[in-house]
Order: C-alpha cells, then structure tokens, then sequence
C-alpha cells in the first residue's frame, strides 16, 4: 500500500491533550496560558502538543496571540461525534449491525451520541406503550413486530388530531393482521420489502432498535433519543423511509384488514 501520510496525521491526533485542546479551542480562540490552566498542563506540555497541532495544519495562532482552530481541523472535527458513538458503544455495535441503516444515515451516527440505552424485554415494551399513550401530536413508527396490539391506541390519537404514519414490511403486516380481528385504520400505512430495524419518532422522543449481527432485530436494546440532535435523525431517517415506501390501499390490495 502506497504510504499517503494518514497514519501520520491520526498519530498526532492521537493524543487526549492533543484532542482536549482542539475541544477547547472549537469553542473560541485561547491564548497559551489559557490552554494550559483550562486542561491542567505544564507550560511546556501545552507547547510541545500545539507545536505538534500547529504542524499537522490543525491549529494557527491569530494576531492576538489566540490559537484557533484551521479549516482542516474544523472538517476534521466533523467526524469526532462519529467515533465518540463507535468507542462509546464498542461493545453494543461488535453484537450488532447498524449498517442495516441507509449510508448516509451510517455516516451521520455520531447524531446519536446522547442517546441511552434501555435493555430487556419487558422494560423495552413497557416504555414504548407508556410513551405511546402519552403522545399528543406524533407517532411514526417503523416495525417489523406484532404491532397491531398498537392499533386502538394510534387509532385515537389519530382520531384526536396526531399525525400517525406507520411503516410494515408487506410480510410482517400480512402476518400479524392475519392473526389478529378485522380493524379499521384512521392513519396511513405504507409498505416496504423488509424492516431491518424498529423505529419510532413520536412527539418528543425517538426509540430505534438495531438488528443484531444474524439479522434479527434485537427488540431486547433500544436507544432512545430525546437530545434535539437526535430526534432530528431519528425523523430524517423515518422521513426518508416513509418516501421511499409503497401506500397500503387497503384490504381490497392485501385482503388483510
């Protein structure tokens, strides 16, 4: 492999001071002094980290004596946010597989870094009704699940003005209403080939469940998201996956209501 210099460059990336100090300098510009009592340096530590900064084009000092971040340093900063989520949830992504998600929503992980995690069956189902109940004005979901359970409850929300939007796989909503009596739905439904995750963006709140590795969504681990950065996501991604979806016509289509 022909050497580029990216080994190079992440080396001197690799440094917490060295990452502390971009941190510290996105926020506004810091003369040496500053950087050094802000992250508990010795004055020559401070010096050898930004000289180090200064020569892989990260950092440049203004006519104020301030070091601020470069142009390269800020594009470089845009994929912090990404690894932070990969190392933060090392073990979680190992037994899963979040690449089920379109690429451009892969690339846009690091969105998801204030989310927590709620684990086990029953504590994941509890949740979602308990906020499934208390929406006032949105639920899009996103399921592959004997949602229908569901039904009565989104049938009133809808009917008292909430904007309800429900995506199925043709397989698993054929499935689950075949099982279950004859219902009316007062909200969309559209259709897709495959469900590869559970999804859901209500008022204020999204939950997301990813597949673990053998495919299977893992319906015992869900992420919620209540940050703004987050939400937003959350119903980019249904967005995107509401457009893509074919609309259910009804049981004259599936013969399944």
């Amino acid at each position: 492999m022909e050497p580029t210099g990216l080994a190079r460059f992440l080396f001197e990336l690799a440094s917490d001071e060295r990452l502390g100090i971009l941190q510290a300098i996105d926020e506004r510009p810091l003369r040496h002094g500053q950087i050094a009592r802000d992250l508990r340096m010795t004055d020559s530590e401070t010096t050898r980290h930004l000289n180090r900064l200064a020569s892989a084009g990260l950092v440049t000092k203004n006519p104020r004596s301030e070091y601020e971040l470069t142009n390269l340093a800020r594009l470089v900063s845009v994929g912090f946010p990404f690894f932070r989520f990969l190392v933060t949830n090392r073990e979680f992504i190992l037994k899963h597989n979040v690449r089920a998600l379109p690429p451009e929503f892969v690339d846009r992980l690091g969105a998801l870094g204030e989310g927590t995690f709620v684990t086990g069956m029953y504590d994941v189902a509890a949740t979602q009704e308990r906020y499934l109940r208390a929406v006032k004005q949105r639920i899009w979901v996103l399921t592959d699940q004997m949602f229908e359970q569901a039904v009565p409850i989104m049938r009133e929300k809808a009917a008292s003005g909430a904007d309800v939007r429900v995506i199925r796989s043709h397989e698993g909503f054929g499935r689950g209403t075949a099982l279950l009596p004859s219902v009316e739905r007062n909200y969309p439904v559209r259709l897709v080939e495959e469900t590869r995750i559970f999804l859901a963006v209500l008022d204020d709140l999204a939950g997301i469940s990813f597949p673990t590795v053998d495919g299977k969504i893992d319906m015992e681990a869900m992420l919620l998201l209540s940050d703004p950065v987050g939400y937003r996501w959350s119903a980019d991604l249904f967005t995107h996956l509401w457009n893509g979806a074919r609309e259910w016509l009804g049981p004259s289509a599936t013969r399944d209501r």
